[in-house]
């Protein structure tokens, strides 16, 4: 049993209380946080603790009001426990389908239109060009990565110049971290997990993103992207030239995340290649895009 876990219980009685004694844990895939599955004397549950170098990185207050949106909209797991000051999170667990189902761009499509078309007042704000900007004044204070920093530089004043990001965007709520990590496929239904990064937005952030860190052939991109806007007034969804531009931002946030996940002093071996392969992979859609 993990310390940090026997320190939540201790620290907060409603876990024991909800959870009953805790037993195995089994530690989850992730790289923001810690999630275990734990038995315990009543139930399964999903059990997350927050990373300790990444305190004040979200706003936890935010998340539990947007996860309880998402949990009314159907999309969420409900959450059983939050305290957003430490950042942690118990839901129920569920059984999990491997792998995933073969239309799955379909249902994954289907569950964003949902959350986009339905009007949920999700709290704070996602701008990908402000994030960029807050990750880019962070390393640049840590004094490291500058030509990785001065080639996407470029790469988002040229996409500013770009007239296909001209107009007004209707914000909407979106999740903003749709990675193949954070859909739960179970035999009735997909589950969304992990909103830590949800806020209202433009649309084709979350879009874009599902399209590359999903993986999904052309093929499967428009069944995803036709699904989503069948749950939508057509007028409102991204024009396709929007979700292209979106991708590069996608993948330069991305990599400027990870980045700074190496000035924090995480695993090099793994963030450092995630880094460098978005930052290509957003230079060469430049490219394709001017």
């Amino acid at each position: 049993m993990s310390a940090d876990i026997l320190k939540a219980f201790e620290r907060h009685p409603d876990l024991l209380e909800i959870c009953g004694a805790p037993g195995r844990a089994v530690p989850q895939a992730g790289l923001t946080n810690r999630v275990y599955r734990l038995e315990a004397g009543r139930g399964v549950f999903f059990l997350r603790l927050p990373r300790p170098g990444n305190a004040g990185l979200v706003d936890r207050q935010a998340e539990a009001l947007n996860l309880d949106l998402a949990a009314q909209l159907g999309l969420a797991l409900p959450p059983l426990f939050v305290h957003p000051d430490d950042g942690i999170l118990l839901t129920a667990a569920v059984e999990t389908l491997e792998p995933a189902p073969m239309d799955f761009p379909t249902l994954l499509g289907d569950a964003l239109g949902r959350l986009h078309g339905s009007g949920a007042a999700f709290a704070g704000v996602l701008d990908p060009d402000d994030v960029y900007r807050t990750q880019r004044d962070f390393l640049a204070s840590a004094g490291e990565f500058q030509s990785e920093i001065a080639s996407l530089d470029q790469a988002m004043q040229d996409l500013a110049d770009l007239s296909v990001n001209s107009g007004t965007v209707q914000p909407v709520p979106v999740h903003g971290d749709v990675t193949p990590g954070n859909c739960l496929w179970t035999p009735e239904r997909l589950w969304l997990i992990d909103w830590e990064y949800s806020a209202m937005a433009d649309p084709a952030w979350d879009l874009a993103y599902a399209i590359l860190e999903q993986g999904f052939s052309e093929v499967q991109e428009n069944a995803f992207l036709d699904a989503c806007k069948a749950r939508q007034e057509p007028y409102r969804f991204p024009a396709r030239e929007r979700i292209e531009a979106m991708k590069v931002r996608c993948d330069a946030v991305s990599a400027l995340w990870a980045l700074e996940q190496v000035a924090r002093g995480r695993d090099t071996e793994t963030f450092l290649p995630f880094a460098r392969h978005r930052r290509d992979r957003a230079l060469t859609r430049m490219r394709e895009l001017v």
